[in-house]
C-alpha cells in the first residue's frame, strides 16, 4: 500500500448555534450523541480539513476534499459524524461521485485519484493533463471526462477499466463541463459540453468518437453549464457568461444558439425546477438570482438573495433550490415551483454549494468545517402578515403582525425592504423608511428573523409615494 493510500482515523463533532460570532463545542462520544444534537438544534458543525471544497454524496456517505491538506474527509450522513480521513495527493478539488467510485482531481499532480466509496481504498491515480478540475461522467456511463484547465484539453477515461482512451484538444482554460441528456436523441448521452473560459466558446465533445463535433460561440468567460432536465420539453444547454452578464441558450442537437438571457453581473451555473419551466441563475456579482420563465421566454423575477451567490443545488424532488451566498454566511432557499425566495438560512462563513442528502444539507465553509442542517424541520418563521403602509412626504410607516410561527426559538428582529432599495431593521412590528422617490408606487417586503434564518416574506400592496 502506498503512502497515499493510508487512512487517518478522525472523529470530531462541533456543534454550532449559528448566532453570529458564537460557537459552542459538543463532544460526539457516540452516533446517538450526534443525532441528538441535530434533533435539538437542527444544525451541527463537523471539523474537517483546511480549505474544504464542495461536498458530494455517495450512498450513505458524504465526501469532502480538503485542498490545503491533500485529504478527503468521509462523513456518515445518518449519524452526522466524521468516520475517516483519506490521504489522496496534492491540492484535491471537488470530486465526482459515480456508482461506487469517487474521482478526485489532484490539481497539484495532474492526476485523478480513484477511491472505492464502499471500502474507502485508493484504487489508482490516473495521469491526466495540466490542472485538472472536477470531472463529469457521460450520461451513457461509459466515459469519465476530465477538463484540463492548463492544457486546453479534456482527458477521456474508460469508466469500466480506468484506462486512458484519448486526450481531446478543446479551447483555452476549459472548466467543468456538463453531460448531455436528450429525449429526442440517444446520441446526446455520449456528448459533453465543455466551456472554454479563455476562448468564450463551448466545445461539443462526442465521447464515443473522442472528437470535438462542434464549437458554439457564447459570451465572456463561460462557466459550468446546465442542461434542461429530463421532464422538460426542450433539449437545450444553458451557459452562464461570467463577464457578459448573460446566459447563452443553445440546442443540444447542433449547437444552434436560441438566444441570450440578460441576467445580473457574474452569472454562474443555473438550476431549474423539476419540469424545467423555471430556470434559476445566480448572479455572483449582483447578489441576486434571475428567474427565467421558459414559456414566457424572459426573466420574470429577480430575487435579492445575499452576497456573491454561487451555483445552487436542488432537493431530491426538484421543488427547492439551495443557493449559497459564498461571500457571506447564509444560504438562500428558493421555492422552485413558485419561483420565490422562501427563506435565508445561516450556515457559516463563505459557504459552498451544498450536498443534498434527503432533508439534510452538508455545507463546507472556510473555517475548515462542514455545517449539517436538517431542513425537514420547520426552521424559519412564517410570513408576518398582513403588511400595511402609510406613505407621506417621501417616507412610509410600514406595520405588520407577528408571524404565527417563529420557527426555531423566537423572532429576534424583522428586516424590511422597499422595492426601490431602501430598508430598515427593527425588533418591533413597525418601522419608518425614508428617502422614497416621490410619485412612484412602492411595495414593501417584511421577513421575521430567528437565530437560524430569515423566514417567509410578507409583501404589501403597492403604495403611492407622495
Amino acid at each position: 500500500m502506498t503512502g497515499y493510500a493510508h487512512r487517518v482515523r478522525m472523529r470530531h463533532l462541533v456543534g454550532i448555534g449559528l448566532v453570529a460570532a458564537t460557537v459552542s463545542v459538543v463532544p460526539a462520544t457516540s452516533a446517538t450523541a450526534a443525532e441528538t444534537v441535530l434533533a435539538r438544534r437542527p444544525s451541527v458543525t463537523l471539523k474537517v480539513g483546511n480549505a474544504p471544497t464542495t461536498p458530494v454524496v455517495s450512498g450513505d456517505r458524504v465526501f469532502v476534499s480538503n485542498k490545503a491538506d491533500g485529504t478527503v474527509t468521509v462523513i456518515d450522513r445518518a449519524t452526522n459524524t466524521v468516520v475517516d480521513t483519506l490521504a489522496v495527493g496534492l491540492s484535491p478539488g471537488t470530486p465526482l461521485a459515480s456508482a461506487d467510485r469517487l474521482y478526485v482531481p489532484l490539481t497539484g499532480e495532474w492526476k485523478i485519484a480513484v477511491i472505492n466509496t464502499q471500502t474507502l481504498e485508493l484504487i489508482t491515480r490516473i495521469p491526466v493533463g495540466d490542472s485538472p478540475l472536477t470531472p463529469v461522467m457521460s450520461s451513457a456511463g461509459a466515459t469519465l471526462v476530465v477538463p484540463n484547465s492548463g492544457s486546453g484539453s479534456v482527458t477521456l477515461v474508460d469508466a469500466a477499466t480506468g484506462e486512458l482512451r484519448a486526450t481531446v484538444p478543446v479551447g483555452i482554460r476549459p472548466t467543468t463541463p456538463v453531460a448531455g441528456f436528450g429525449k429526442q436523441s440517444q446520441s446526446f448521452l455520449d456528448r459533453v459540453y465543455v466551456p472554454n473560459q479563455g476562448s468564450d466558446t463551448v466545445s461539443i465533445v462526442d465521447t464515443r468518437k473522442a472528437a470535438v463535433i462542434g464549437t458554439v460561440v457564447v459570451g465572456g468567460a463561460p462557466g459550468e453549464p446546465a442542461v434542461s432536465p429530463p421532464l422538460s420539453s426542450g433539449d437545450v444547454v444553458y451557459v452562464p457568461n461570467l463577464n457578459s452578464s448573460t446566459t447563452t441558450v443553445f440546442t443540444q442537437a447542433d449547437g444552434t444558439v436560441l438566444g441570450q438571457i440578460a441576467t445580473g453581473g457574474g452569472p454562474v451555473r443555473p438550476s431549474s425546477n423539476v419540469n424545467g419551466g423555471l430556470v434559476f441563475i445566480p448572479n455572483s456579482q449582483s447578489g441576486t438570482v434571475s428567474v427565467f420563465d421558459v414559456a414566457k421566454q424572459g426573466v420574470v423575477r429577480t430575487l435579492r438573495i445575499g452576497k456573491n451567490p454561487g451555483p445552487g443545488a436542488k432537493s431530491p424532488d426538484g421543488s427547492t433550490v439551495y443557493v449559497p451566498n459564498t461571500g457571506g454566511t447564509t444560504m438562500g432557499i428558493i421555492d422552485a415551483t413558485r419561483g420565490t425566495l422562501a427563506a435565508i438560512l445561516r450556515v457559516g462563513p463563505h459557504p459552498s454549494t451544498p450536498a443534498v442528502a434527503g432533508t439534510k444539507l452538508f455545507v463546507s465553509n472556510d473555517l475548515g468545517t462542514v455545517t449539517v442542517v436538517d431542513v425537514g424541520q420547520r426552521l424559519w418563521p412564517t410570513a408576518p402578515w398582513p403588511v400595511k403602509v402609510e406613505a407621506h412626504k417621501g417616507r412610509a410607516l410600514v406595520a405588520w403582525h407577528k408571524p404565527r410561527s417563529a420557527g426555531v426559538g423566537r423572532v429576534l428582529h424583522y428586516n424590511v425592504f422597499a422595492s426601490t432599495g431602501q430598508s430598515c431593521s427593527t425588533r418591533h412590528t413597525s418601522c419608518v423608511i425614508r428617502g422614497l422617490p416621490s410619485g412612484q408606487r412602492v411595495t414593501f417586503e417584511v421577513r421575521a428573523v430567528n437565530r437560524l434564518a430569515a423566514g417567509n416574506a410578507a409583501t404589501s400592496r403597492a403604495a403611492l409615494i407622495r
